[in-house]
């Protein structure tokens, strides 16, 4: 089926310079693509609310990401033990997962197209219901031109590339460093030839990873030039980087199966100029016509920090206030995940579990641990929290795209980790919620002006007024975007009961209008 056969178009796997993935009977001889356009997925604005639809239907991405490339590359995985890290990403609860495809894995040679990782791959994202977000890595891997994402063919073209200081050096994650020429014209024929191959199913597109690193820190780090000896200006790099970014964006866009496509930048002043290079912001990325809306890297624990970047971003008209990216090593990524979602954004994870050659060949490998599981799939300690608020966020998945800030009432998220006892009144426009717990759970309502749904992680109660309240239910939404019910609740004096993992509706219509407070009690404490 078409729908289920969504593309997904964010790629980061890595393949060595020397060595193709595939044998050459896999390989196939690209063909311009005959099919008329199919709409997968697209921003909509409602009510000054943006979220992204997909197969029509509202799509909050909650998502993490699977290291593709070191698991095959480094950790010297088969395809088929790769699938366990899929039935992880289900039991989490996720909507989404974010799978990096190299340029070089599916053109290991010129104008010959190796599908039979990316068909394993898509094969996993349906046998365990999930959607795939496809990382573009190829010229721009956070500042660098890496020999395991690149192919030969282009790579060894040398006046295609700039001079820097240390380069052909090895490194064991990403193979030999180069700086290529972004916008080089054939580069980029080459590059969304290559991309636009991919007609397999996807919900969206990150175009190349980290791309502003080139301009903010290699310019100066690699010492880069042309090959006449002129410097590259931080001017000159960010017209290079943005072209890039378009062109691959448009061809994306103007493929046969046609998904949204977005850029992750790394935290920086929020939206302001980069500290770095006050001549290039994020906005100018999500100007471009070939990207649909920016995200932010942002690697911080603290709640207050985190609501900042995603207001910053959520300040763009027309944006979708992505968390690209997020330590899942962090033990207070529930109330991290909860507070994105409560501020209009979404959230991923950025690992599922990180490669063990990644830990084992560094000097610090706490650091670069950032997975939800250990390297070996078990559960960390904050795991089950991170578990039960993702299985509130995804049975509640229609509102939670399409409600606004004022009217996410997010609880126990004052500070970095929940009030193991708390008693916490919020205004949405419509309602007044007194919310209490006794351990330390976190909990959230949605006020959609004629019922609220309710969730909180553990045993908590939730008292309603300013407002006439009736049938109350328990249910999901289900993959139609129909809201099933699953049993029934009663209020007792407006107060629920709320069981632990259970999303709740309440039929009401509010007494009088009133003035939100649930921005202010995100990070208030902090």
């Amino acid at each position: 089926m078409y729908k289920r056969m969504i593309i997904l178009t964010y790629a980061l796997v890595f393949f060595s310079l020397f060595a193709t993935a595939c044998s050459d009977n896999n390989n196939e001889t690209y063909v311009e693509p005959i099919l008329s356009q199919i709409e997968v997925s697209k921003l909509v604005t409602e009510n000054n609310k943006t979220y992204v639809s997909v197969d029509g239907k509202p799509f909050p991405f909650l998502g993490a990401q699977i290291r593709l490339d070191a698991l095959l590359n480094c950790d010297k995985m088969t395809i088929n033990e790769v699938e366990n890290y899929f039935k992880k990403a289900q039991e989490l609860g996720l909507n989404c997962v974010q799978i990096p495809i190299s340029w070089n894995m599916v053109e290991p040679k010129e104008n010959k197209y190796d599908y039979s990782i990316v068909n394993s791959i898509l094969q996993f994202v349906n046998k365990y219901n999930l959607k795939m977000e496809l990382l573009w890595f190829s010229t721009n891997m956070v500042g660098d031109s890496f020999s395991y994402l690149i192919p030969q063919y282009v790579l060894q073209e040398y006046n295609k590339r700039l001079s820097r200081n240390d380069e052909g050096n090895f490194w064991n994650y990403y193979g030999y460093q180069y700086t290529m020429i972004l916008d080089d014209e054939w580069i980029l024929e080459r590059e969304t030839k290559a991309i636009t191959a991919l007609f397999n199913p996807v919900i969206s597109a990150q175009i190349h990873n980290e791309p502003d690193a080139l301009m903010r820190w290699r310019i100066d780090q690699k010492d880069l030039k042309y090959r006449d000896g002129t410097p590259l200006s931080k001017e000159k790099a960010w017209t290079m980087i943005t072209n890039a970014l378009n062109t691959v964006g448009k061809a994306v866009k103007n493929s046969s199966y046609r998904v949204v496509t977005r850029v992750n930048l790394i935290y920086g002043d929020g939206i302001n100029p980069f500290p770095e290079a006050t001549n290039a912001r994020p906005k100018d990325v999500f100007d471009l016509q070939g990207i649909d809306f920016i995200g932010v890297d942002a690697y911080k624990d603290n709640v207050k920090h985190l609501k900042n970047e995603v207001m910053a971003y959520a300040s763009i008209a027309g944006n979708y206030a992505l968390v690209a990216e997020n330590k899942g090593s962090y033990a207070n990524s529930p109330s991290l995940i909860l507070t994105s979602f409560a501020l209009g954004g979404g959230y991923d994870i950025y690992d599922l579990a990180t490669s063990n050659f990644f830990i084992n060949n560094t000097t610090e490998p706490d650091q670069i641990d950032h997975g939800i599981y250990t390297w070996d799939l078990q559960e960390k300690d904050f795991t089950p929290p991170t578990r039960s608020l993702i299985k509130g966020l995804a049975a509640a998945y229609i509102d939670v795209a399409k409600v606004k800030p004022e009217n996410f009432a997010a609880f126990n998220i004052n500070d970095n980790q929940p009030k193991d006892k708390l008693e916490q009144l919020i205004c949405t426009t419509g309602a007044q919620i007194t919310f209490q717990t006794n351990n330390a759970s976190l909990g959230f309502v949605l006020d959609m002006h004629n019922y609220l749904l309710i969730y909180s992680l553990n045993d908590s109660q939730f008292k309603l007024e300013n407002g006439k309240f009736g049938e109350t239910i328990s249910g999901r939404y289900d993959v139609n975007g129909t809201f099933t019910k699953e049993g029934t609740a009663t209020l007792e004096n407006q107060t629920l009961h709320a069981k632990g993992g259970v999303l709740y509706k309440v039929n009401y219509s509010s007494q009088q209008s009133l003035t939100s407070n649930t921005i202010e009690n995100i990070g208030n404490n902090l």
